[in-house]
């Protein structure tokens, strides 16, 4: 007979896992948003807020795929979102002081925010995708 305690226990693990993994996306969005209004230096401070979201969720994604749990796919992806977060962070650290973006800090910037939300979207998408199966004639 299975515990209710240790069923919430596994479904708060869960739960937490989940919002662990989506942490870097909102300050991202954030420092989208701070750029687009003109707030370069909001921006900056933003996103070295997600630079620690980033390394949690894809080490906590490179741990799952490492048990089995997880998909390779999305720990690759945790990866190259943490390595354009930091891009877009050094290339407008030198340019901080003029609240000014260079273009390579603005395209990183999206980059990673389209990476996130696509790991994000990729989980909704994988029922789509069945390899089709086809009877011998």
């Amino acid at each position: 007979m299975g515990s209710p305690a240790l069923g919430g226990a596994s479904g708060r693990a869960a739960k937490i896992a989940r919002m662990r993994r989506l942490a870097p996306l909102l300050p991202t969005l954030a420092a989208v948003a701070a750029d687009g209004a003109g707030s370069h230096r909001l921006a900056f401070y933003l996103l070295l807020l997600a630079i620690p979201a980033a390394v949690l969720a894809g080490l906590d994604r490179f741990a799952a795929a490492l048990d089995g749990e997880g998909e390779t796919r999305q720990a690759v992806l945790s990866g190259l979102a943490l390595a354009l977060i930091v891009l877009s962070e050094a290339a407008r650290g030198p340019r901080l002081a003029e609240n000014a973006a260079p273009a390579l800090a603005l395209s990183a910037l999206g980059a990673s925010a389209i990476v996130l939300m696509l790991q994000l979207v990729a989980p909704l998408l994988a029922p789509l995708h069945r390899p089709v199966l086809r009877r011998p004639a």
